[in-house]
């Protein structure tokens, strides 16, 4: 007489356990998602940064442009590397400065970001 009985209490049991871990399975897998979303997020806005700060640096005259042309420059913590091109424009002072930022490793790292701004040169800068 309670041997159906158990066997029914047994199979509810398995049941909700197994919808227990399936559930689980799925809140942690989002969790997963969101979080590689946010520091994504927080790369891309650091990269960002990190290219206008270049570009308002050489604007400002801070920085000569002959420091920041041609090769790469790693950033501090080496997780970026910016690349500063600089293009004439046909107005004699303004050029075209074009800031990349890279993955860290190599030349042909995943761009991430590419600004661009007129500048507008001192005259000992305008080689």
């Amino acid at each position: 007489m309670f041997g159906p009985r158990r066997a029914g209490i047994l199979l509810e049991l398995l049941l909700s356990l197994a919808l227990f871990v399936a559930g689980a399975t799925v809140v942690i897998a989002t969790v997963r998602g969101a979080s590689d979303g946010v520091h994504r997020a927080t790369a891309l806005s650091r990269a960002e940064d990190l290219a206008a700060s270049r570009l308002i640096e050489l604007d400002a005259g801070l920085v000569s442009a002959d420091e920041l042309r041609g090769a790469a420059t790693p950033t501090a913590d080496a997780e970026f590397a910016l690349t500063l091109s600089i293009e004439p424009t046909a107005v004699d002072d303004l050029v075209r400065a074009v800031a990349t930022v890279r993955e860290a490793g190599s030349d042909a790292g995943r761009v991430i970001v590419e600004r661009e701004r007129l500048v507008r040169l001192r005259k000992e800068e305008s080689n």
